[in-house]
């Protein structure tokens, strides 16, 4: 694996960082997803903004050394497996947390499943933190994405999410409002869909699904 130009590449495949500007917004409450999805749907047309409506599911496998140095870090390394068969690698690094936005320098790449894979682009990625090779955290999600087709780049998603340790498991739901590209910026949500979203009984948060997750864990007193 080398690293040049913003590129990483491997045998399997490459691809390009770039820097995730994201609102993000949870909640624990029982609510029903396809109420959410209508009402952010509605949002959209009302504001005629124009986007394309894709939905996937995944099983996400979160993987960190044996001391936790990324979710210390505010890093997270995570092997996506859709339920369609394929496989992406993704890392993160935080650049900044201001007001409720997060922005983090994304690193992705698809996969062949394989931990010696993970374990290179880990490696890439985190030069000096060993990956081990039991996953510290797993999820499923269910994603209902939002495409913006006005020019704006912008994607909005909704995502039924469970987190599993063992027998145990947690449900919460979270919307995302995100814009990727070269530098950190703000300005992306034009139309106020963060405000309309608190209104929906989420909350901001400026932690990531992957830290939040271990966190849960750790309220467990389970042994990770």
């Amino acid at each position: 694996m080398f690293i040049t130009e913003g590129i990483i590449q491997l045998s399997i495949g490459r691809i390009i960082m770039e820097v995730e500007n994201e609102f993000k917004f949870t909640t624990d409450r029982k609510l029903e997803p396809a109420d959410v999805i209508n009402s952010l749907e509605s949002f959209l047309k009302d504001h005629s903004i124009p986007y394309e409506k894709k939905v996937r599911q995944s099983q996400d496998r979160y993987y960190d050394s044996n001391t936790l140095e990324l979710y210390r870090k505010g890093c997270s390394l995570r092997q996506k497996n859709t339920f369609k068969g394929k496989v992406k690698l993704t890392a993160k690094k935080p650049l900044s947390n201001e007001g409720e936005m997060m922005s983090r320098e994304e690193i992705e790449m698809p996969a062949d499943g394989r931990f010696m894979t993970l374990k290179a682009f880990g490696k890439g990625c985190f030069p000096d933190i060993t990956i081990e090779k039991d996953p510290v955290l797993q999820m499923r999600t269910e994603r209902t994405a939002f495409y913006y087709t006005d020019g704006a780049d912008v994607m909005l998603t909704f995502d039924t999410c469970r987190y599993i340790s063992g027998k145990r498991h947690k449900d919460f739901l979270e919307v995302e409002i995100e814009s990727m590209g070269k530098s950190t910026e703000r300005g992306f949500d034009h139309i106020g869909m963060r405000d309309f979203v608190k209104e929906l009984s989420f909350y901001p948060v400026t932690k990531s699904k992957y830290q939040r997750g271990i966190e849960w864990i750790q309220s467990l007193n389970v042994q990770i």
